[in-house]
């Protein structure tokens, strides 16, 4: 049995699974939709309905592009609808035994040199390749949420992936219009691999009582031109989400100190205080606008000359916008963790930098990625702040990757 070309087959017709379906039907492939009942899918697809009419009112989609993309949309009665598919994509619940019993369902009936992609987002691509006995086949195609607007695709290679695979797979990504970055098989891929300091050491800066929640955010957005600041961003991801994808990570890594996860975030997940979508987390929303929830006790800003020197050097060719001297040292201390820890990442071999830039940039809006962010400032000038900074630790979290030795 061959594949059909261009035909797609998706398992799980939730939020991803749905918006995987409209980004391949407007890209010209024909979707096979299943779930667990015909009425999910035919919900879903009547949403993606709804979202192409938008595009045509806004002017975005022309009526006959839409009206093409909807005929390639079919709801699956079951599994036998994907004897034709070139591209099986799994989008269902983050359960390494529930994606392994949904692709056992499947697998029979697909055709000898399909490849069987799975959507997720923290499980490991070879354990279930081997679970489905396909591990040569099987591949993460890691989509980001909303599917059809967020540009970055991770592309994951298990230890037994063949080769062909990976690039079949990031072609058709790429032909999807998504920009593509590879990864390997490792806790949280390049992204939630990446990202992580992110958080965690804006955390600690508040845990720390240097800075509160709204001028930490503030130093990220303002100074750093990211989209939204690190603890206003842990709530909309979710408090429990958030800390549970950092210890997740820590622990796969051998508990590094730069990821290890913040007792206040862990308390706040305790407290049952996770964020928007309980009205409360680092901000309350009780009111029109958010506030800080978070009191710590403030501790004065003393920063001897060195780290004082150090900070200025570093900000000043990471960024154009200038701000106080607690405003740098919040944006200097936070990036420089990053670049830290994508250095570590790609020195375990998670990705190239250019992919681990991709990844940053496309998978998370960082307004550069951290390679070029270091290649602009300079690596002598984040070693000189790398170096002041891990004297005022004791965990060593600040020691400096061999990469930026180099």
């Amino acid at each position: 049995m061959t594949a059909s070309a261009n035909t797609v087959g998706i398992l799980g017709a939730g939020t991803m699974g749905a918006g995987i379906a409209q980004v391949a039907a407007m890209s010209g492939w024909t979707v096979e939709l299943l779930d667990v009942d015909q009425l999910t899918v035919r919900t879903a697809i009547e949403g993606i309905h709804r979202r192409l009419d938008r595009l045509v009112e806004k002017g975005r989609m022309q009526a006959g592009q839409r009206d093409a993309a909807v005929t390639r949309l079919h709801t699956a009665g079951s599994p036998r609808c994907f004897g034709g598919c070139e591209l099986v994509i799994e989008a269902v619940v983050e359960d390494i035994d529930v994606k392994t019993a949904v692709l056992r369902g499947v697998i029979e009936r697909l055709p000898d040199n399909a490849i069987i992609a799975t959507n997720t987002s923290s499980l490991s691509v070879t354990r279930l390749g081997e679970a489905i006995g396909r591990p040569g086949r099987t591949v993460g195609m890691h989509f980001f949420n909303p599917a059809p607007l967020m540009k970055l695709v991770e592309v994951v290679a298990g230890d037994e992936t063949e080769p062909e695979v990976v690039d079949r797979t990031a072609g058709i990504a790429e032909g999807w219009g998504k920009v593509v970055a590879r990864a390997a098989d490792v806790p949280g891929f390049i992204v939630n691999h990446v990202a992580r300091p992110y958080y965690l050491e804006a955390l600690r800066i508040l845990e720390e009582g240097l800075a509160g929640p709204g001028e930490i955010d503030y130093a990220m957005r303002e100074i750093g031109g990211f989209r939204m600041g690190p603890l206003e961003l842990t709530d909309l991801i979710g408090q429990d989400v958030n800390t549970a994808t950092s210890r997740s990570v820590w622990e796969a890594l051998d508990r590094p100190a730069l990821l290890k996860p913040s007792g206040l975030q862990e308390q706040l997940v305790a407290d049952g205080h996770l964020g928007r979508k309980t009205g409360r987390g680092v901000y309350s929303y009780e009111g029109e606008s958010p506030v800080p929830a978070v009191e710590v006790e403030r501790s004065p800003l003393q920063l001897n000359e060195t780290l004082s020197r150090a900070v200025s050097e570093f900000s000043a060719a990471a960024t154009d916008v200038s701000g106080t001297e607690l405003d740098m040292l919040v944006f200097s201390r936070i990036l420089v963790a990053i670049i830290v820890q994508a250095a570590l990442a790609h020195e375990r071999g998670v990705a190239e930098t250019a992919d681990i830039d991709t990844a940053l940039r496309y998978g998370t809006n960082y307004p550069k990625g951290p390679f070029e962010w270091a290649r602009q400032i300079g690596h002598g000038v984040c070693v000189r702040l790398l170096d002041t900074l891990n004297a005022t630790v004791s965990d060593n979290r600040f020691a400096v990757p061999a990469l930026l030795r180099e």
